[in-house]
């Protein structure tokens, strides 16, 4: 999700029972429906989060909702020693979550028409922007590619036997 629909999001486009946020067509960008399904860790922290407010909003400072988070970011990204904000090169800001989500899904196995529909993106073009190959997918390539070869050596040693 896009920052600013974590931060206005309200109790009721949480079901937790299915297990999905429902963002409506005035939230995100695309100003499309999206289902947002729950992991077991995000359904953890909303239960807890669901079962302690009173207020419509699920983040709150101080019994207000939060508008930005820059200063915390900033302060966990320099506890964490990660550079912060893009103006620094390989610099972290909060929209980095969005394309580590979209990669670890791929990584995952998740089809890319899925991601997509999840992440809101309608474009190829975004969800390649989004979608990181990293060296560990570069020798996973390998490693299937070795295991494809031995598949198709050992289907040949039968057919000949």
């Amino acid at each position: 999700m896009r920052r600013g629909e974590i931060l206005g999001l309200t109790r009721d486009r949480v079901d937790l029972p299915k297990r999905v946020i429902r963002l409506d067509t005035s939230d995100p960008k695309e100003a499309e429906r999206r289902d947002i399904p729950i992991c077991d860790e995000l359904y953890a922290a909303l239960e807890q989060i669901h079962r302690a407010l009173h207020d419509p909003h699920l983040f709150l400072f101080r019994g207000k909702p939060i508008k930005t988070v820059h200063r915390v970011q900033r302060d966990v990204c320099e506890k964490a020693g990660i550079v912060y904000r893009r103006f620094e090169s390989e610099g972290f800001v909060f929209h980095d979550l969005r394309q580590t989500f979209n990669t670890n899904m791929r990584k995952a196995g998740v089809a890319e028409s899925v991601i997509m529909a999840i992440t809101g993106h309608s474009t190829r073009e975004m969800f390649d922007r989004y979608n990181t190959v990293d060296a560990d997918d570069l020798r996973l390539s390998a490693g299937r590619l070795d295991g494809y070869l031995r598949r198709g050596d050992e289907m040949l040693a039968q057919s000949v036997n």
